[in-house]
């Protein structure tokens, strides 16, 4: 998916979670586009969107606050019910500071702040830290980002300052990101909104110290808890409308991505809460029960945003782009060349890469093969120990789903080895997409429905399964492609299949002609049933769907405080924002515009699976387990990798030249020894640090029973009562987030972009024959049409790493988000090591014997270096989380 809704520079340098600025994408989907056509384009819609300015204020007055609007000076003060102690002038200090921040308001707003310091190990009368004197900040600001020279109130006799409580009179919001103090000194990252005193009554920032709950500071520990009880919601009605300023992160089901007030076609099952459909949680948004289904929540409209909470809105709405209609299919090659001309109308799109430098070699069955181990998708290769490719589906309900592919079929091109050798030396390998398509086949090529013609193409799909041979030179070579459909009369009676196997004739001269063949038709359909697969599982459910509850219950039950919290922080950004768009206007079915036009949702339209692709994704959740998607279990169980799995450096791939395998196991190396020196600091005491460590355990808790519920009872989750369960879970984490997701979400464009190269929707019959010749208007009429192509390559046309983004490693507030020096130190030693694995990933590339790394396209594979290029546009680097 990758639908960027693109961000222009760095909005700020210091905030790490700093709003961004024009826009928010969504996941994993590039959007951008289209501006002539009214592409996506972001709208305030009430919805704080800055932009960066260097201004800074016209005025700056910090001083003791005298009038009550300003916040209280009087002995004491109300702060979560409970009156708390506050110092008198006479003792107070005035202590030297700097207050960045951003604001989306019109310029020259009176910005007016009260600004109170909080002890870290004086309590008063209730327990909480003593409140130092307000003081009040008046200023007058531009948009964008501001930075004032502050100067507070402290006295000596309250020790260290803890928080700092900030109430904001003026009459729209600000985003604090830091507050420096230079004597004591004392960094406060704030990455938060405050809101007018109306919908925010305060906000309450903590130092950059990191304590778990039971080495708290007893001064801050009922502020601690009084914070999280605040982000958990309670107090509050569940059934409460949520509003853009509130903070509070709940779980609801995926109980809005269909439309039934509109239209009863566009009807679509919960996701969540049962066994038929399991899903992970989202973010509860409470909005009312639609009329037609009551279980189902109505959908936003295409003008308002959908919830989340405010310090996770880092733009505005997204709006649902406008697309040209053009009818039919490409004739010719030459018209799908044409959209990258500069006089292309309605403009010209990039080149994709994968027809950059060679706009031939596409069509090459090594590059075809190169593509499963350094393409859009190099994780669903895996190793077949034994010919017949077998069916998990029930044999009850779908007959016979075994592979028909026989040692016939491929003998003759497996060199001087039989079968059987060949299964010996670890030689065969195998793409197979079978079971996720099968149950959905007969109802996928039944579309489009009455109602649904004109909105979407007519689809004829094959479940596909594809053969590889290893060859010395550790290049793959296609052995066969067997294309299935459901037994035309009762599928109980197993599949039809048909297997397509290089013609013998085929030369190398072949690839510029433009002669196709049937198997060029069955490489095509193998293409589309892996860019759907990809997009809804691999990429979608294993990353933005199952981190989503990852990061709620983060944010319930652990504090910024907690260690862990401020290990995964970075990998959390936009991750919540991204997801929502994507429901909204990506994921959905349809909605309807301003004017009642109506608006189909974009992948129901763009790929082959239409209306049904969420649903295989929750049949492929059923199956799901998170211990497996680390790096090193998730290569052996495809058993292209041997070894042990903790030791990651000394695993045996297989397939040597693997550049995936390769380039992730460098990384994955780096993340765990990371993670491993960072949260040594902090469980110094070993496993029973760790088992007795409240919020940490309350937040794996809610993960696994809650956020995971429907896989609540499977074996296979951490205990997370022992060092090496934390550092494997933190690991595969940040992994998923950073490195894995780029690896399957951003090669879209490059490969997808071409769509003959890589269809996402076929809809032409096979020839009966497996050795006919296809023309080229043949082959073009089978795949994507022309509207379905525009869209998918509006969608994902823009490098995926917006300028700016901060990448794996980099922490804008580098200097100031910890307080503990042996943490920053190893979070240097991190980036050390990932800037040699990127210059370890530029040397392979540029390795001649390595002909996996470019392949006859000449593609360099870069979707895991680390670091952006700034010499090669299409290098952006690994960010740090799912931002797109």
């Amino acid at each position: 998916m990758q639908m960027q809704i693109r961000h222009s520079s760095r909005p700020c340098a210091r905030g790490p979670y700093a709003p961004s600025v024009t826009g928010t994408r969504a996941p994993g989907w590039t959007a951008t586009m289209l501006r002539p056509a009214g592409a996506l384009e972001r709208r305030d819609g009430q919805r704080p969107t800055l932009v960066p300015s260097a201004a800074r204020s016209q005025l700056k007055i910090l001083h003791p606050s005298t009038s009550p609007s300003h916040g209280a000076t009087t002995a004491t003060r109300a702060v979560a019910g409970s009156d708390v102690q506050t110092t008198s002038t006479a003792t107070s200090a005035r202590v030297q500071g700097k207050l960045l921040l951003q604001s989306s308001d019109s310029p020259n707003s009176p910005l007016r702040l009260s600004l109170q310091l909080v002890s870290a190990t004086v309590p008063g009368s209730d327990g909480r830290g003593v409140r130092g004197e307000a003081a009040a900040l008046d200023a007058v600001i531009s948009s964008g980002e501001t930075e004032l020279d502050v100067e507070l109130l402290w006295d000596e006799a309250l020790g260290a300052p803890g928080a700092v409580l900030v109430t904001n009179n003026s009459d729209f919001p600000v985003y604090l990101q830091l507050l420096s103090l230079s004597s004591p000194a004392v960094n406060f990252v704030c990455n938060g909104w405050v809101y007018p005193v109306g919908k925010h009554p305060y906000r309450l920032f903590f130092t950059n110290d990191a304590y778990v709950k039971e080495k708290t500071p007893p001064a801050l520990l009922k502020d601690r808890e009084d914070e999280l009880r605040l982000l958990r919601g309670e107090g509050s009605p569940a059934d409460k409308p949520l509003q853009k300023w509130d903070r509070v992160y709940d779980y609801a089901l995926y109980n809005d991505l269909g439309n039934p007030d509109l239209r009863e076609d566009l009807a679509r099952p919960v996701l969540g809460g049962s066994k038929e459909y399991p899903y992970p949680r989202r973010t509860r948004t409470s909005r009312p029960p639609s009329k037609a289904d009551p279980a189902s929540e109505t959908r936003a409209s295409l003008e308002e945003g959908i919830y989340i909470p405010c310090d996770e809105r880092t733009g505005g709405v997204a709006a649902a782009p406008n697309l040209p209609k053009l009818d039919g299919h490409f004739g010719s090659l030459a018209d799908v060349h044409g959209l990258f001309d500069s006089n292309a109308k309605p403009f010209p799109f990039p080149v994709p890469q994968v027809i950059s430098a060679n706009r031939t070699a596409w069509r090459t069955d090594e590059e075809f093969a190169r593509q499963t181990l350094a393409g859009a998708n190099p994780l669903s290769i895996e190793l077949v120990t034994a010919l017949t490719l077998t069916s998990k589906l029930d044999r009850a309900v779908y007959g016979d789903q075994d592979s028909k592919i026989t040692k016939e079929h491929i003998e003759k091109n497996l060199g001087n080895m039989t079968v059987a050798q060949a299964i010996e030396k670890d030689r065969l390998y195998a793409v197979d997409h079978h079971d996720w398509v099968m149950p959905y086949l007969k109802r996928i090529n039944q579309l489009p429905g009455a109602e649904e013609k004109g909105e979407i193409s007519q689809r004829k799909s094959y479940a596909t399964r594809t053969l590889f041979f290893l060859q010395d030179d550790s290049t793959l070579k296609p052995l066969a492609i067997e294309l299935s459909s459901p037994h035309p009369k009762d599928e109980r009676l197993g599949a039809t299949s048909t297997v397509y196997t290089p013609p013998d004739e085929l030369k190398a001269g072949d690839a510029a002609s433009d002669t196709f063949t049937a198997w060029d038709l069955a490489k095509a359909h193998a293409a589309s049933n892996d860019a759907c697969k990809n997009n809804y599982v691999l990429h979608w459910l294993r990353t933005h769907a199952t981190m989503e509850p990852v990061v709620l219950a983060a944010n319930r039950q652990m504090s910024v405080l907690h260690p862990i919290h401020k290990l995964l922080k970075p990998h959390f950004r936009n991750t919540l924002d991204t997801n929502s768009t994507a429901r909204h206007i990506v994921i959905g079915s349809g909605d309807e515009r301003q004017g009642g036009a109506f608006y189909r949702n974009m992948h129901e339209v763009n790929f082959f699976t239409g209306k049904y692709g969420m649903e295989m994704s929750s049949k492929a959740y059923a199956s799901y387990n998170f211990t497996e998607l680390a790096f090193p279990n998730e290569l052996i169980k495809r058993g292209v990798a041997r070894g042990d799995p903790k030791k990651a450096e000394e695993l045996e791939l297989l397939i040597k030249d693997y550049p995936y395998a390769v380039d992730g196991l460098e990384i994955w190396t780096a993340i765990k020894e990371w993670v491993t020196d960072y949260c040594a600091i902090y469980y110094a005491d070993g496993d029973g640090a760790v088992a007795g460590d409240s919020e940490l355990q309350a937040w794996w808790s809610e993960v696994r029973n809650v956020g995971h519920g429907d896989l609540r009872d499977a074996p296979w989750w951490p205990a997370m009562d022992s060092v090496d369960d934390l550092v494997e879970t933190c690991s595969t984490i940040i992994w998923l987030g950073s490195a894995y997701h780029s690896a399957v979400s951003f090669g879209q464009y490059a490969y997808n972009g071409f769509v003959p190269n890589r269809p996402t929707i076929t809809s032409g019959e096979m020839p009966a024959d497996a050795k006919a010749a296809v023309t080229e208007a043949e082959f073009l009429g089978s795949i994507t049409p022309k509207t379905e192509t525009f869209g998918l390559m509006a969608l994902t046309m823009n490098p995926p790493v917006k300028p700016g983004e901060p990448l794996m490693g980099e922490r804008p507030d580098t200097e100031q988000w910890t307080s503990e020096q042996r943490a920053a130190k190893a979070l240097l030693e991190f980036n050390s090591k990932l800037d040699a694995i990127a210059e370890a990933v530029k040397k392979r590339n540029a390795d001649g014997a390595l002909r996996n790394r470019n392949g006859p396209v000449e593609v360099p594979y870069t979707l895991l270096a680390p670091r952006a290029d700034p010499t090669v546009p299409h290098v952006g680097g690994i960010p740090n989380s799912i931002a797109v």
